[in-house]
């Protein structure tokens, strides 16, 4: 995987264009500004992946209609940052507005709050919900199924957990479910991987969406719906068959040895059978996807690496543009 390498080299290709801490976000068209004290690059990060993503940046073009919210409307902010990218000759654009209107979405919760550092992924999520709620104010987030909501629409799991007890047969009630990013911790999927080497496997790339949903289940048992006394693993199921899958990859702690572990086993395929317990969309079941994007932290700064679409000219790989999936990796140390 070239891109791998890319990242690994010490210093690599990126010290002439990048460096951390820099006002620029890296981006292949134009970067986002982050002056010293704006602590912005958690919010540039987000928004450079969902420019990036051909679905969603022509689906959020063709909408107009909108509950506006004025200055904390993330919608026109999110729409005009968009417009800047496709029209503005300047080579590194503010998000201010976009900025201070996620302040003003979460003054009351206290989160993403001008000046400080905050976190990309969450950024992320909650950048769509509020635009589920610009869109369809009166529909509930895990229960949107609106044609107009482009959240919904590209990004959301619909899921629902159940528990079945192979010892007697017992059953909890299906749980439903949304979600937009699955996470998995990096510790349990190396765990999975190593438990995988033990037993003579060769790790192949088609092999990927099993290892994170094993690494999703570790140790995640519950007690029979009947107390016959078995713990069981509860068992996941995708509905549907989304557009862009969003992973979430975190780190138990601040410090680690995984690193190169951790990326020496990432594949940039990803099969949604195999990521779930059982896929009920006949689609999903032939689901093949491409990574697409990714978001990394790593010395306190945020940055974007995209697969730029327009490459795919001298590539030989059937994908639609932006249909693939996204990986955010919480903590990174390179």
């Amino acid at each position: 995987m070239a891109w791998v390498k890319f990242l690994r080299k010490p210093g690599g290709n990126l010290g002439k264009v990048y460096q951390p801490g820099s006002i620029l976000s890296l981006a292949p068209t134009k970067g986002l500004l982050n002056e010293p004290g704006q602590n912005s690059c958690f919010l540039n990060s987000a928004v450079q992946v969902l420019w990036q993503l051909d679905i969603f940046r022509r689906s959020l073009r063709g909408l107009t209609g909108h509950v506006c919210q004025g200055d904390a409307c993330i919608f026109c902010a999110l729409k005009a940052i968009f417009s800047q990218f496709q029209h503005s000759r300047e080579k590194a654009l503010p998000s201010d507005n976009m900025r201070h209107a996620l302040a003003e979405s979460f003054k009351d919760e206290q989160r993403f709050q001008l000046g400080f550092m905050d976190d990309a992924a969450e950024c992320f999520e909650n950048i769509l919900e509020r635009i589920h709620f610009h869109l369809v104010p009166n529909s509930d987030t895990d229960m949107c199924t609106s044609k107009s909501c482009i959240s919904h629409q590209k990004f959301a799991m619909t899921l629902y957990e159940q528990c079945v007890c192979r010892s007697c047969g017992a059953s909890s009630d299906p749980l439903p479910f949304t979600e937009f990013v699955r996470y998995i911790s990096t510790t349990a999927l190396c765990n999975e991987v190593e438990r995988m080497m033990e037993r003579h496997e060769r790790l192949k790339p088609e092999m990927f969406a099993e290892l994170l949903q094993a690494a999703n289940t570790a140790d995640d048992y519950r007690k029979c719906p009947s107390n016959c006394g078995q713990k069981i693993k509860i068992r996941r199921v995708l509905m549907n068959c989304p557009e862009i899958v969003t992973i979430g990859l975190v780190w138990d702690s601040e410090h680690s040895d995984l690193t190169e572990e951790v990326m020496r086993n990432l594949a940039t395929q990803l099969y949604l059978p195999g990521l779930f317990y059982r896929v009920t969309d006949e689609n999903a079941k032939n689901s093949e996807l491409f990574l697409v994007g990714m978001i990394c932290y790593t010395s306190r700064h945020y940055c974007a690496f995209a697969f730029h679409t327009k490459s795919l000219l001298n590539l030989n790989i059937p994908l639609e543009l932006g249909h693939g999936y996204l990986l955010l990796i919480e903590l990174f140390f390179l």
